[in-house]
């Protein structure tokens, strides 16, 4: 085995990447920091690094490199790690960090048997006094492990770059299941072997980077008090799999507390069951005080079941082991009151405290629904960004109390709805059927196509509402129909829109509601305009254009709606055939992490800054477009006849339930990780903007079965 030993005093190469390799793996080291700067597969041919670094990622600050990472030890005494003592081998290597009253030691091993690249981090007390590292926050120390996800564009993305689903907050049983953002195998995989996680931060978010990089990972080891001399260590290892499947069948042999999860609801309602299947290595003993676990036939498999009693989070912990050798790990799940008195409140909270007066002193937001903000208990008039303008997205609002009217009835919510309608059909679009990205009268906009599907969607449920005639401009009278065929055919007027990907086209709603109608012609008009979108879709393949961002969850999910809806109108096998690879990866974006904000919830981190009173980037779970994903699985299933996605789906939309209160507040977005560039995050941003969206696919998703 060849040696090479190296120091920051004394190398001659100093500064030469250093390689360790086996059958499985091939890894690049910077000998100065001792931070990886790849991690590759042997045989992959695209040579895709799983992790970020200077071939793949430029833009990532040096410091923030696999490996190192930072400890609090006291005010104003955050020390990095990052000048070593370096020894390395072919299969292995190790890295010491002396710092002021600590000292880290990084080792890593190739297993060649195992196939696997096993790292630990080994924390030891060189002061005087005892220590505790995350004394003051959970922040208060942290790996960096930046995972390569980042959108640069399709062509990159597909064959180059990784989704990371990361479960940080499981305690003991914490772990993270990358995969290759094109679907192409192995993909790799980490499963904690020892210690404790407990969560992870996300830097490097920002006006510069904005939404095409989900930013650098930090992981928040929890250590526990270190008396003078003592030692503590968190372990992890890394290797390929094939399929969630495989990632937990080989996370359960890989480390003894490992532990898998499935429930039968993620967010419950209240009075209903959850039931629970856990596994864990064969011979493991598994507890918990919350709920009764009953092993399977000694394979490791322990079933039980928690009554949803009360409203709110439920922690649930499992500790597996006994004696000093037991250790603990968390789910979360939700447990919601009845949806549809919790829809109806979001309506009445909408109606009345939503909504601007028609004779608000600027007329181009009197009879609008608006932003609302929690914090100050009132309407935002004062915000300036178009993303909180009284159009766009908050069509939804409109839409959702559509839909609910056309089962409920209320005489005070109709009344408010045809006032939004009269803004709707005066202020958003003009005669001609063009919607405006603002209001009319307030500014110029550029145009944003994604606009008008969202009119397209009122305009229907208003139809489906009665179909009364309306006025607007002055003279242009029209039915709620006539001015939806209008806007259609506007919106394939406009330059390229048959190469966009618009969120929530009423492909197979519309069709079937014309169809019952007896309205033929419009039918065949539809059905021509929406065929040249689908074949356009269908041609284009897995090169998705790049839109507001370079590659995103509500890209691919259209590709795959649109499709599928046309399959389930005209039961033409071609549509099917061109959305399973749409499908397949838009599946992708989702993880199965044992946490209701996370399960099958896709991947989304800048909404928070564009949509939110904190201006917050980072991960949003739940983001109430996670939603589409839900309805593309939905539809999967009809066509398919796997109703497993529709499963999926309900609990997708059950997920975003916590975006709302009993009472019927609403939150744009919940922004998951510990912190987002030294920012506090876990909780809900403050404002009511567009999550309404997620209420209204609830209905829609009733509405086709």
């Amino acid at each position: 085995m060849r040696l090479k030993y190296l120091t920051l005093a004394c190398v001659p190469t100093a500064g030469a990447v250093q390689y360790m390799h086996s059958k499985d793996f091939r890894i690049s080291i910077d000998p100065d920091s001792g931070a990886l700067l790849s991690i590759t597969h042997p045989k992959d041919n695209a040579s895709m690094s799983w992790i970020s670094g200077p071939d793949n990622t430029p833009w990532q600050p040096l410091g923030s490199r696999w490996g190192l990472g930072y400890v609090d030890l006291g005010p104003l005494h955050r020390t990095f790690w990052d000048s070593p003592h370096v020894r390395v081998e072919d299969d292995r290597m190790s890295a010491a960090y002396t710092l002021d009253g600590l000292k880290v030691d990084v080792t890593r091993k190739l297993d060649q048997r195992g196939g696997s690249l096993d790292e630990c981090y080994m924390f030891t007390n060189t002061g005087n006094e005892s220590v505790t590292l995350n004394d003051a926050a959970a922040e208060s120390i942290a790996i960096y492990t930046p995972f390569n996800d980042h959108y640069t564009s399709t062509e990159d993305v597909l064959e180059n770059r990784a989704h990371a689903h990361v479960w940080a907050n499981g305690g003991a049983s914490s772990w993270v299941k990358l995969t290759r953002m094109g679907l192409r195998g192995p993909h790799l995989g980490l499963v904690l072997t020892e210690g404790s996680l407990a969560g992870y931060s996300i830097e490097s978010r920002s006006v510069v980077t904005l939404s095409n990089t989900r930013g650098i990972f930090l992981l928040h080891p929890s250590i526990p008090v270190l008396e003078p001399g003592q030692s503590s260590r968190v372990c992890w290892s890394l290797f390929w799999h094939d399929d969630w499947e495989d990632f937990f069948e080989q996370g359960v042999q890989r480390s003894e507390q490992f532990v898998h999860v499935e429930a039968s609801s993620w967010t419950a309602v209240v009075g209903e069951t959850v039931d629970l299947t856990v596994s864990t290595r064969r011979g493991a003993a598994v507890s918990s005080e919350i709920v009764d676990l009953v092993p399977v036939q000694n394979k490791g498999v322990y079933t039980g079941s928690i009554k949803a009693s009360k409203t709110g989070q439920q922690k649930v912990t499992l500790t597996v082991g006994n004696g000093v050798s037991k250790t603990n790990s968390s789910i979360f799940l939700n447990v919601v009151p009845d949806i549809d008195e919790l829809i109806a409140n979001r309506i009445k909270f909408i109606t009345t405290k939503q909504q601007l007066s028609t004779d608000f002193s600027d007329q181009t937001k009197a009879g609008a629904y608006a932003v609302y903000d929690n914090q100050m208990e009132g309407i935002v008039t004062f915000d300036t960004s178009s993303d909180r303008n009284t159009g766009r997205e908050r069509v939804g609002m409109g839409v959702l109390i559509a839909r609910w009217l056309q089962s409920n009835s209320d005489p005070d919510v109709e009344e408010s709805l045809r006032i939004y309608y009269d803004y709707v059909i005066n202020k958003l679009q003009d005669a001609t059927g063009y919607v405006h990205s603002w209001p009319i009268g307030s500014r110029t906009a550029s145009l944003r196509l994604y606009n008008w599907p969202w009119v397209m969607q009122l305009h229907l449920q208003m139809a489906k509402l009665g179909n009364k005639v309306t006025t607007s401009h002055g003279n242009c009278t029209a039915t709620p129909s006539q001015r939806l065929l209008d806007t259609v055919e506007r919106f394939y007027m406009q330059d390229h829109a048959n190469d966009y990907y618009p969120i929530n086209v009423p492909i197979y709603e519309a069709l079937t509601y014309f169809e019952e109608s007896g309205d033929h012609k419009t039918v065949q008009r539809l059905l021509t305009l929406w065929t040249a979108h689908g074949k356009r879709i269908a041609e284009v393949g897995q090169n998705y254009p790049a839109a507001e961002v370079n590659y995103e969850q509500s890209i691919v999910a259209p590709a795959a709606i649109i499709l599928l809806e046309l399959y389930q109108y005209t039961t033409n096998e071609e549509w099917l055939d061109a959305a399973h690879g749409h499908f397949t990866r838009l599946e992708a974006f989702s993880g199965r992490q044992p946490d209701y904000r996370l399960h099958d919830i896709g991947i989304r981190h800048w909404d928070g800054y564009w949509f939110g009173k904190d201006r917050m980037w980072g991960d949003t779970f739940p983001h109430y477009w996670s939603t589409l994903t839900g309805i593309a699985m939905h539809y999967y299933a009809n066509a398919t006849g796997n109703d497993s996605y529709k499963t999926r789906a309900e609990r997708i939309l059950r997920g975003n339930l916590v975006l709302f209160t009993e009472e019927g507040r609403g939150y744009c977005a919940f922004l998951y990780p510990t912190t987002v560039d030294g920012r506090k995050g876990g909780y809900l941003d403050p404002y009511a903007n567009d999550q309404d969206w997620a209420l209204a696919h609830i209905l829609a998703l009733r509405g086709d079965e």
